[in-house]
C-alpha cells in the first residue's frame, strides 16, 4: 500500500468487527456445544464475518478474505442446520477467529503472515463431515402451511420454520397493514414486540385490503399463546392464525423468548494518535495557561498595570475552565471498556484449558470498567501471561482437583474496578497456590538469592522472585506457559504502564495476581516539588498527603529514616538521596510529601512545593527508559523541562531496602 493511512483504516474497522466476533462466539460457547443456539446469535456473527471478508477483500488482503470466506461459509451450515454446533464446531470456529485476529495484528505491524492452510483443512473436515436433516420434510408435514408460501421460503427461512416444528413451538401467521406513511414505524413496532415473545420465521409482504396501503404476513413460532401474542402486540389492522398441527398439544402460557437487543451506533472512529497530538496540544495550550497566569501575577505588584492584570486573571481563568473541558472531552473519547480485551481473554482461557486437558470456567467482573485505549490493548500480553501461568501451573487437572476435594472444574476470575484515579485489574484462581518456601529453594538453587531471606519473615520479597528474569519452578517446558520467560516481562509492562502488580496466594486455595494502574497517561495533574535545587513532577493521583516537618520529627531505625503517621511507621526516602543531587543547605522544616499505591506507603523528604500543573508525560530516549525512579519527563512554563517521578519504582526500592536492613 502506498501509505500508512489505508491500513489504518483497515485496522480501525476490523478490530471493531473481530470484537463483535468474539462477543458472539462467546455468547454461543456458553451453550457448552449443545448442538443448537440463539439463530439471532449465529446470524450476528455471521453477518460480522461476511463484513470483515467484504473488508478485506476491499483492502486486496487476499489471506485474511480466503479465511474469513471459510468461516462464513461454515457458519452459512450451522445457520442451515447441515452442521451442527457441537464442541468441534465451537473449537474450530474460536481457533480460526483467534487466527484472524493475529493476521490483522500481523498485517498492521507489517509482518509475514501465519499459514492458514492448517484453518482452512479445519473447517473443511467438519464440513466433509456435516449430515442432511433428512427428518425435516417429515416435519414440515405435520403442519397444516399453504404450500403457495412454503414455496416463497428461503432455504435458511425453511431450515428456522422445520426448527420450530422441532421444538413444538406454536406457529402463528400474523397479518397486518399499514398506509404508506407510516408502515415503517408500524412494522418495526410490530416486529420488535414479536421477537420479545418468539421467533419471526418470515415476513411475506401483500397487497392491502384497501389498496392503499401496505401489508404483511409475518410467520412467528412461539411459546406464547394467541391470546397473549394479540394482547402484547395491540396494533389496529392485525388478526391472527394459528397454524394447524396434526397432533396440536396444549399450548402454554406466555413465556419471554430469547430478546435480540440491537444498538444503533452513533459512533465516528478516530485514530488514537490523533487523539495523543489533540492531547499534547492540550499540555502545551496549559504550559501557555500558566505563563498567563504568571504574567498577570506579576503585573499586579507594578503601579499602573492593576487593571491590566485584573482582566489577564478573568482571561487566564475562562481559558483554564476552557482547557479543562477541552481535556475532559479527549480523556472521555479515549476511554474504553476494558471488557474489551477481557473478550479475547475468554476465547484464550479455552483454547488452552483444553490444550492442557483441564476443565476451566471463566468469570469476568467490572469489564464495563474503563481505561485508556492505548493501556488497554498494553494490557493484553502481560494479562495473557498471567493467565497461561494460571492455566499451566495454579489449576491442575480434573482428577488431582478431586483428589484435593474441589470441583473438577477449576476457575480463573478476571476482575475490574475503579479506585480514585486508578484501575484496579486482578487476575485470579482457585488452583494449588504458591508456596514461598518452594520459591526460595528454587531460587537459591539457581543462586539469584541472599541466604538471609525467610520464606515467613520475607514473604512479600520472596513472592516477588517470580518476577526474575527466567525464573521458574516448573521442571518441564510446556506450549503453554513457554520457557520460564514472561513474569518479568509482565512486571515491566506494568511499570512502564507507572502501575504495580502484587501477589496474594495462599497454599492450597490459589493465587491472586493484582495490578494497579492510572486510568490514563495521556494528561495528568501533577504535584510539583523540589529537592536540591531540582525540580520534579508527582503525578496528583498517588499523593495521599502533604505535611511541612522539622527534623526533630523524623525517627532513625537501623539507618532508615522513618516517620509516625497517625499510628503508623511511614519510610521516608530523601529525592537528593535517591538521585544523589548535591545537599542542599540545612533548613528548619521540610516537607513530606505521602505518595501510595494499593496498600504501600512511602514519605517522599522534599524542600519546598510549587504547586500543581496539568502536566503531559514524554518518554525519555531508549537509553534513559528503564531509569529507576523515573516515568518520564515534562515541560513546565519557561521551557522548563522536568523529570515525572514513578512512585511504584521508587516504592518498591524503598521497600526492598527497608526488607534488607530488618535481617
Amino acid at each position: 500500500m502506498k501509505s500508512d493511512r489505508p491500513i489504518q483504516e483497515f485496522l480501525a474497522e476490523a478490530e471493531d468487527i473481530l470484537e463483535t466476533a468474539n462477543q458472539a462466539l462467546m455468547t454461543l460457547d456458553d451453550a457448552k456445544g449443545g448442538g443448537r443456539a440463539n439463530p439471532d446469535t449465529v446470524n450476528g456473527l455471521f453477518r460480522a464475518l461476511h463484513s470483515f471478508k467484504g473488508l478485506a477483500g476491499m483492502f486486496g488482503l487476499k489471506a485474511l478474505a480466503d479465511l474469513s470466506h471459510k468461516l462464513e461459509f461454515l457458519l452459512d451450515e450451522v445457520r442451515l442446520g447441515k452442521v451442527s454446533l457441537g464442541r468441534e464446531t465451537l473449537d474450530a470456529l474460536a481457533d480460526t477467529l483467534g487466527l484472524l485476529v493475529r493476521l490483522v495484528q500481523q498485517t498492521g505491524k507489517g509482518l509475514p503472515l501465519e499459514d492458514i492452510a492448517g484453518a482452512l483443512d479445519l473447517i473443511d473436515r467438519i464440513l466433509a463431515a456435516k449430515s442432511e436433516d433428512a427428518a425435516g420434510k417429515t416435519l414440515l408435514s405435520q403442519v397444516a402451511i399453504d404450500p403457495a408460501v412454503l414455496q416463497v421460503l428461503t432455504e435458511y427461512e425453511e431450515h428456522r420454520l422445520t426448527e420450530n416444528v422441532r421444538e413444538r413451538k406454536n406457529l402463528f401467521l400474523v397479518r397486518v397493514s399499514f398506509s404508506f406513511a407510516e408502515f415503517e414505524s408500524g412494522i418495526r413496532t410490530l416486529t420488535e414486540t414479536l421477537k420479545h415473545h418468539g421467533e419471526i420465521i418470515c415476513t411475506l409482504p401483500t397487497a392491502s385490503a384497501g389498496g392503499d396501503g401496505i401489508g404483511f404476513t409475518i410467520m412467528v413460532g412461539t411459546s406464547a399463546t394467541q391470546e397473549a401474542l394479540a394482547a402484547a402486540t395491540n396494533l389496529p389492522n392485525t388478526s391472527f392464525e394459528a397454524v394447524p398441527r396434526m397432533d396440536d398439544s396444549r399450548m402454554q402460557e406466555v413465556r419471554p423468548e430469547m430478546t435480540t437487543l440491537k444498538t444503533v451506533s452513533n459512533t465516528v472512529r478516530v485514530d488514537i494518535h490523533k487523539l495523543d497530538s489533540l492531547m499534547s496540544s492540550v499540555g502545551e495550550l496549559h504550559i501557555i495557561k500558566s505563563e498567563i497566569g504568571r504574567i498577570a501575577l506579576d503585573l499586579r505588584g507594578q503601579q499602573g498595570f492593576t487593571g491590566i492584570a485584573v482582566t489577564l486573571t478573568k482571561a487566564y481563568k475562562n481559558l483554564e475552565r476552557r482547557l479543562n473541558e477541552i481535556q475532559e472531552g479527549i480523556l472521555d473519547v479515549r476511554m474504553v471498556p476494558i471488557g474489551q480485551i477481557f473478550t479475547r481473554l475468554a476465547q484464550t482461557v479455552r483454547k488452552y484449558a483444553r490444550e492442557a486437558g483441564k476443565e476451566i470456567d471463566l468469570e469476568i467482573r467490572g469489564e464495563e470498567t474503563e481505561l485508556d485505549k492505548l493501556m488497554v490493548e498494553d494490557l493484553a500480553d502481560p494479562l495473557m501471561h498471567l493467565i497461561r501461568n494460571a492455566i499451566d501451573h495454579g489449576i491442575a487437572k480434573p482428577d488431582a482437583r478431586k483428589l484435593q476435594g474441589k470441583p473438577e472444574r477449576g476457575l480463573v476470575r478476571l476482575t475490574a474496578f475503579p479506585t480514585g484515579n486508578h484501575v484496579v485489574i486482578t487476575v485470579e484462581d482457585d488452583g494449588g497456590g504458591i508456596d514461598p518456601r518452594v520459591l526460595l529453594a528454587k531460587a537459591r538453587e539457581k543462586g539469584l538469592v541472599e541466604d538471609e531471606l525467610d520464606a515467613e519473615r520475607d514473604r512479600k520479597e520472596v513472592l516477588d522472585l517470580i518476577f526474575l528474569p527466567g525464573f521458574t519452578t516448573s521442571e518441564t517446558v510446556t506450549e503453554i506457559s513457554g520457557r520460564g520467560v514472561g513474569m518479568d516481562v509482565v512486571k515491566r509492562n506494568v511499570s512502564r504502564l507507572s502501575g504495580m502488580i502484587d501477589i496474594e496466594t495462599e497454599t492450597g486455595v490459589g493465587t491472586t495476581f493484582i495490578l494497579t494502574l492510572p486510568i490514563t497517561l495521556a494528561i495528568i495533574k501533577a504535584l510539583i516539588i523540589e529537592a536540591s535545587g531540582r525540580r520534579f513532577a508527582v503525578p496528583l493521583g498517588s499523593v495521599l498527603e502533604v505535611m511541612r516537618v522539622r527534623p526533630e520529627q523524623i525517627e532513625t531505625i537501623e539507618t532508615r529514616e522513618v516517620m509516625a503517621i497517625r499510628d503508623e511507621t511511614i519510610p521516608l526516602l530523601r529525592l537528593s538521596d535517591a538521585f544523589s543531587l548535591p545537599q542542599a543547605d540545612q533548613q528548619e522544616t521540610h516537607f513530606v510529601v505521602l505518595v501510595g499505591l494499593a496498600e504501600r506507603r512511602l514519605g517522599l523528604v522534599v524542600d519546598r512545593l510549587r504547586g500543581q500543573q496539568e502536566i503531559v508525560i514524554k518518554p525519555l530516549g531508549s537509553r534513559l527508559a528503564d531509569t529507576p525512579g523515573i516515568a518520564g519527563a515534562t515541560e513546565l512554563g519557561d521551557k522548563i523541562v522536568v523529570l515525572v517521578l514513578d512512585v511504584e519504582s521508587l516504592i518498591e526500592g524503598a521497600m526492598k531496602k527497608t526488607a534488607a536492613r530488618g535481617r
